[in-house]
């Protein structure tokens, strides 16, 4: 195991979890470790790494906050980082640490970083598993439908989710699977989403989750017309994508690109030109056009955008009638 290890991300929580987990790796590699866990901006120097514990077993110094070092810490850490101490551990977190810092440049060269980052807003399944890891680590086992719930609830945001999870397994005995059931009984509110969350919901065209994470989104207060841009732009990638541009064109990874082709291909024919008509249309009206309140106008045209249809084909009342 490298003897520095540099954590960086944007959210406290995961970085916090991933601190977690290299502990356990380095306590199971060194039981008899000695960890001495400081927060950045509470130092003026790099507390001492080169003396032997007292009982002769294994150092470990945790800085946590290492972007908000200043003077002589910020110097001392850049110096140790050139002659790291073999037989001391070193561990930095870092938020928003960038690349071209002195130290995270340094740890790279000497040991490991670690880039700590939430799942993009469309990978399901990652969402999914990082619920699921939240409630292993308070030692309880969760059916799928509630992992579901809980996503619902808290949107795409990892403190919110770790709140939510830590209700229902304090609502439920130990042993307990925890269930939709058990989260719906305890849990409240449709948890922060963003606007990517939404797009994905209405090109899946799932109508219901769209709804949620619309409720979402504007309980979190992201304005309307900010969700418009983003199901513009996703449509506008479903466009492209249908039409054959590359994933360079449409701006996103190969694996991203394959997904958007299979996403636009479920789509009937003229179905993306009419989302996209009616996306122009929410515009106008969210703009001024129309005496509704923009959170019905957008409402509405979540709906109809969700709603699977077929273009062209002539209005028939009886069509629905038994």
């Amino acid at each position: 195991m490298p003897t520095v290890h540099l954590l960086v991300g944007d959210d406290e929580l995961l970085l916090h979890r991933a601190t977690e987990r290299l502990l356990d790796q380095v306590k199971a590699a060194h039981p008899d470790v000695e960890v001495d866990l400081y927060e950045a901006a509470e130092l003026e120097h790099l507390p001492e790494m080169r003396t032997a514990s007292l009982f002769g077993g294994s150092h470990c110094l945790v800085l946590r906050g290492v972007q908000d070092a200043r003077g002589d810490l910020k110097g001392e850490i850049e110096d140790y980082l050139e002659h790291p101490d073999p037989d001391a551990l070193l561990i930095l977190v870092g938020r928003g640490l960038a690349r071209n810092t002195v130290v995270h440049r340094r740890a790279s060269d000497v040991g490991d970083v670690i880039t700590v980052a939430a799942p993009p807003d469309w990978k399901d399944d990652e969402w999914a598993q990082l619920v699921k890891a939240e409630f292993t680590r308070l030692d309880r086992k969760v059916h799928a439908h509630a992992i579901q719930a809980i996503l619902e609830h808290a949107g795409r945001v990892p403190a919110v989710i770790a709140t939510k999870v830590a209700q229902a397994v304090a609502s439920t005995s130990a042993g307990h699977t925890v269930s939709a059931e058990d989260v719906e009984a305890v849990v409240e509110g449709h948890g922060q989403q963003s606007g990517f969350a939404l797009a994905d919901a209405v090109t899946d065209r799932d109508a219901a989750r769209a709804l949620v994470a619309l409720r979402g989104a504007l309980e979190s207060g992201t304005e309307p017309i900010a969700l418009l841009g983003a199901l513009v732009y996703r449509f506008r990638q479903l466009l492209q994508a249908r039409g054959g541009a590359d994933a360079a064109t449409v701006g996103t990874s190969p694996n991203n690109h394959r997904r958007l082709v299979g996403i636009a291909r479920r789509f009937g024919p003229g179905e993306l030109a009419w989302c996209h008509d009616r996306l122009a249309q929410l515009d106008i009206d969210l703009k001024g056009n129309s005496e509704l309140p923009a959170d019905l106008l957008i409402e509405l045209a979540v709906i109809d955008l969700a709603t699977p249809r077929e273009v062209g084909a002539p209005f028939n009342p009886l069509a629905s009638t038994g």
